[in-house]
């Protein structure tokens, strides 16, 4: 396989692969579409550059370049989606720069329908390709010298950094107005992408500029293509991983909601069987067995709430047989048993809702002097769900079984009186 063909695929299988992806995900606002229809126009591009498909190309159609222009007008129109992409995410501002006005859809139109016809009209006057060294097909070395080639690969080139250059001021334009970090991170890196990819059209027109001189260019044929190669890989590269940016950060997200799901079953399990009996048969109805729940990826922030929604319930429940001598007695357990700060805390809460739990099932009378909550819980699921899960550990930990004991029996609640 020629070395360019090797490189290029390190870039037209990542392409594929997200196409695959957002397809899967089915885009459902204007701005996913749009740039799903861009990775899809580059991954098409991208593909169109493989030797293999050139052949194939060239076999079907009889043509030798066959490959060749549809590729380039695809890329152009890559360029383009890509350039309104940003500019239709660009949050809006009270006072606009007047170079914004050239980047709207109607120039962006125009601009793309001028390149693409000049290229079109002088691609048929293009000499053939020529065969490169690693036994690739190799067009823009066959057009070194040639008028109709250069004005062909120039149009072409041209319509690339038109588009990239603009995008990269809209990259960082989004990246200063918007408070969202991720956003800010996908956008530096797309804009470093669109920096590297405006280089693109001035290393390739220095190239076809020689071939009208008397100089020699200063990089070998084989140095010129593989430079070429790497730009166009790392461009896309950046493209790829700055999109990426947020499905990285959902993975991430995934990962831990599951990690909590299965952490604080064993807790739900003790404290569900003390919530309202219509609540305690919809969720055995509901929720699957230990070892379904361990492969079953679907919706996993929305039963990871509701999980903590019914602990957080349970521990209302269990109220009424914690009182402020429990709450800080299993405190001074928690020490005792070596626990300092975070973890002395969350060893109270679960000696707390293990010795209120056995009291309410054994029906115990309720406390007089009530603390204000059991759980110190925040209004964010993950947060909520590592330290519940700290918790959960010490609900289950034996080391703190005898403690609950203890407080069991020296902290019998007096019964209320009216």
């Amino acid at each position: 396989m020629p070395r360019d063909d090797i490189i290029d695929l390190f870039t037209t299988v990542p392409l594929w692969v997200v196409v695959a992806v957002r397809i899967y995900n089915r885009p459902t606002t204007p701005g996913q579409r749009s740039f799903l229809a861009m990775l899809l126009a580059l991954a098409v591009g991208a593909t169109l550059r493989l030797s293999s498909v050139e052949d194939v190309l060239a076999a079907l159609t009889g043509i030798k370049d066959a490959a060749v222009l549809p590729k380039h007008l695809v890329v152009m129109l890559a360029s383009t989606l890509l350039l309104g992409w940003v500019e239709s995410v660009v949050p809006p501002h009270e006072q606009e720069p007047a170079w914004r006005r050239w980047v709207g859809f109607k120039p962006r139109m125009i601009a793309l329908s001028t390149f693409g016809v000049a290229a079109i009209a002088a691609f048929p006057f293009a000499k053939p390709a020529v065969i490169a060294p690693d036994g690739s097909r190799d067009f823009a070395s066959g057009q070194y010298g040639d008028v109709a080639g250069t004005v062909h690969l120039t149009v072409y080139l041209l319509s690339i950094g038109s588009a990239l250059v603009p995008s990269i001021l809209l990259y960082l334009t989004v990246a200063r107005r918007t408070d969202d970090r991720l956003l800010r991170l996908c956008m530096h890196l797309m804009a470093l992408g669109a920096t590297v990819g405006s280089f693109y059209p001035v290393y390739r027109i220095s190239f076809l500029a020689y071939g009208f001189t008397h100089w020699t260019y200063p990089l070998s044929e084989e140095e010129f293509h593989l430079g070429g190669s790497v730009i166009q890989l790392v461009t896309i590269a950046f493209v790829i991983v700055g999109s990426s940016v947020r499905a990285v950060d959902f993975v991430l997200r995934g990962i831990r909601q599951r990690r909590g799901l299965i952490a604080l079953r064993p807790l739900w399990e003790e404290l569900v069987s003390v919530l309202p009996p219509d609540v305690v048969v919809r969720r055995l109805k509901e929720v699957p067995s230990a070892q379904e729940e361990r492969h079953r990826i679907h919706d996993l922030y929305g039963r990871l709430d509701q999980r903590i929604v019914d602990i957080s319930d349970a521990s209302h429940e269990l109220l009424p047989w914690v009182s402020k001598d429990l709450h800080h007695g299993a405190l001074i357990e928690a020490r005792a048993a070596g626990f300092h700060g975070v973890e002395a805390r969350a060893a109270r809460e679960a000696l707390c809702l293990r010795v209120s739990r056995k009291k309410a099932v054994d029906g115990e009378p309720y406390a007089t002097r009530r603390p204000g909550t059991v759980l110190s819980l925040r209004n964010d699921l993950l947060l909520n769900s590592i330290w519940l899960s700290r918790v959960a550990h010490h609900y289950a930990s034996p080391a703190l079984a005898d403690a609950a004991d203890r407080l069991s029996g020296a902290n019998t609640p007096q019964e209320v009186t009216a």
